[in-house]
């Protein structure tokens, strides 16, 4: 008898769910004629669809979907980027990062001077120049994958100045084992002078870093690093790389030596913080001392490379080192070493900003296709600059000066300008005005504005917005 009754009530819910069906499908058919015969019954049915509940799935017992369950282990937010961020970073290792960077520049130069000779004996045109452009811009995805202290990031870079708009400047993997130690591989900058390290998104007093800076600093290459704060305000950065600039490479244009090259700096008063400028008004002096140094065995590939952030090694001219003739008629240069070393020192203090750093340079071991007359040559140079905060954490006035010499010539750069920041003590969005005269520049590097062999004024506005 229970089991009849059991059978009863299985049909009579059969029977009620196929009753359901053919009323939707009845309620589907009709739907098409109201709205084509009667436009309010056609409004009326839309609402009586709309306050119909969504089906459920089977076994739901009324509490949190499995799908609002799922979703909660991350949530979307704005750090240092927009970001995907677990809620438990040991359960879910996972995050996203998407950053821009831009930079849109006027680069304006008046030449006082028709041309220049290089060391290789050249007649080499100087060429006014008046465009706007984008120097820098960079989409950067970074986060945390697999394990929580494993971090990883990709930079594309674009630009409007190089024959390469679109690339890959920088990507890692790096794992932190301690505050003290965090270890990396991948694509970086060789850190060969302090200036060089800070990124040109900073306020550097300048358009871009100096012409000393620009003439002396290394690329970027692959490698492995490691950097940490072994020690309350003293940091350090060292790599060994394929080269002191290999950017762009293949393999089998490499030599078969490492680069090596360090950094350490010390900030004994407390956080220097990023940029040369005082932007974040230091009621207490800070101060950062630090110092640099890179050997490259072999030199490898100086061809006039276009990859983003390239600098060629240059003569104290400007002239680039594997040129034709550039040491000895009818000698071009195979194989060299390269010393760098640098020291720094800034100041900060209630919106005033003073800061320098000097350069020694050694190219060592020359080698070419016949005999040279010197197996090896120095250069020297430097620059200060310093900078003032008219209206505290908004507008800045700043002067600079640099300076390169050597055996085959000198050059130097005096310039000023003023930086005005939209966002009160946040260098996220800010519009820099910069002069500068140009002296026989022995510096050139495509995103900077400086060519080899300029001697005359150049103009530079730009807004930078980082976001």
């Amino acid at each position: 008898m229970l089991t009849h009754v059991r059978k009863r009530r299985v049909f009579s819910a059969g029977l009620g769910r196929l009753a359901v069906a053919a009323g939707l499908a009845l309620f589907a058919s009709v739907v098409p004629f109201l709205q084509a015969a009667d436009p309010e019954k056609a409004a009326a049915v839309d609402l009586l669809a709309e306050a119909m509940p969504p089906p459920v799935p089977d076994g739901w017992d009324g509490g949190e979907s499995p799908f609002v369950r799922q979703a909660s282990r991350f949530r979307v937010d704005y750090d240092k980027g927009f970001a995907i961020l677990p809620n438990d970073s040991r359960e879910t290792p996972y995050s996203l990062r998407i950053r821009n960077q831009n930079m849109f520049r006027y680069d304006g130069f008046a030449r006082s001077e028709r041309f220049w000779i290089d060391s290789a004996g050249n007649r080499i045109p100087i060429r006014n120049s008046n465009y706007f452009g984008i120097p820098r811009g960079r989409l950067i995805f970074s986060g945390n994958a697999i394990r929580p202290r494993l971090s990883y990031l990709l930079n594309i870079d674009y630009n409007s100045v190089t024959s390469q708009p679109i690339g890959f400047r920088a990507f890692w993997l790096s794992y932190r084992f301690s505050k003290a130690v965090e270890l990396f591989g991948g694509q970086s900058k060789v850190p060969g002078t302090r200036e060089w390290i800070e990124t040109a998104f900073t306020p550097l007093q300048s358009a871009d870093r100096t012409m000393a800076t620009t003439f002396f600093r290394p690329s970027l290459s692959q490698g492995m690093w490691i950097t940490g704060e072994p020690r309350d305000g003293l940091f350090y950065h060292a790599m060994v790389a394929n080269g002191f600039n290999t950017l762009n490479l293949e393999p089998e244009a490499l030599n078969n030596r490492f680069a090596w090259s360090g950094s350490a700096w010390w900030e004994p008063w407390g956080e220097y913080g990023r940029g040369y400028s005082d932007l974040q008004h230091h009621e207490e002096a800070a101060v950062r001392l630090g110092g640099c140094y890179t050997y490259a065995l072999g030199g490898g590939s100086q061809s006039a490379s276009d990859a983003v952030e390239n600098s060629p090694i240059r003569l104290s001219d400007g002239t680039i080192i594997t040129t034709p003739g550039a040491l000895a008629p009818g000698v071009t240069l195979l194989a060299y070493d390269i010393s760098l070393a640098s020291i720094d020192w800034a100041w900060k203090y209630r919106g005033l900003s003073l800061s320098s750093e000097l350069f020694f340079q050694d190219l060592l071991g020359l080698q070419g296709t016949g005999p040279l007359p010197i197996s090896s040559t120095s250069a020297f140079g430097g620059f200060v600059k310093g900078g003032w905060f008219v209206v505290p954490r908004e507008t800045e006035i700043y002067a600079r000066s640099s300076y390169v010499t050597g055996a085959y010539g000198s050059g130097y750069e005096l310039g000023g300008g003023i930086n005005r920041f939209f966002v009160p003590g946040k260098d996220s969005l800010f519009f820099t005005f910069d002069t500068a005269w140009l002296q026989n520049s022995p510096a050139g590097q495509n995103r900077t504005g400086f060519v080899a062999g300029q001697t005359g004024l150049l103009l530079r506005t730009q807004l930078v917005a980082v976001f």
